[in-house]
């Protein structure tokens, strides 16, 4: 057994939808454990439920059974309250889209989520959106608004975004 601590897992998760017609089962039994620092990618054709795993994932919605822990907590347990501070704290979001802000610069839309978590300082939100653009090599862009950068830009400062939360856990919603 791996020395390194199990921050999150999934066991038996399922998910249905109704769609037409008919009810269509999505996710059946997922499975899935992630040591603190391992990295994985959720690949699949389109319509296999990767985007249903990832917002589950996500705490964007609920299984329909089976049990969730992040960080030794049962997610399927709290209510959408308690599930908006786990997004906000713990769960770091890039989105296909980068959802970016256009009337913020670079260091706004970074700084956002951060608005919203209320043991963060202005001057450490500030410091830690600073930071995490210099990470991603944006530095001489903080002040740019996404109509002044490139794709791959806005791309990075989505990335930013969610690094500077310090979050335990990333999920993004890549293309298929």
């Amino acid at each position: 057994m791996d020395s390194e601590a199990t921050f999150f897992q999934m066991t038996g998760i399922t998910k249905s939808y109704w769609m037409g017609d008919e009810w269509s089962p999505v996710l059946r039994g997922i499975d899935l454990t992630i040591q603190e620092g391992e990295f994985l990618s959720v690949l699949g054709p389109s319509g296999s439920g990767k985007s249903t795993l990832m917002n589950i994932i996500g705490c964007l919605d609920t299984a329909d059974s089976g049990s969730y822990m992040l960080n030794d907590k049962p997610i399927q347990k709290y209510r959408e309250r308690q599930l908006a501070r786990i997004r906000n704290r713990q769960i770091g979001f890039i989105f296909q889209g980068f959802n970016l802000l256009p009337k913020l610069s670079a260091l706004e839309n970074v700084e956002l989520p951060l608005f919203y978590n209320p043991s963060v300082s202005a001057r450490d939100r500030k410091e830690r959106s600073i930071n995490a653009l210099h990470e991603v090599g944006l530095a001489d862009r903080i002040h740019h608004r996404s109509n002044q950068m490139s794709g791959g830009q806005q791309q990075r400062v989505g990335i930013a975004r969610a690094l500077a939360n310090d979050c335990l856990l990333y999920t993004s919603d890549a293309a298929d």
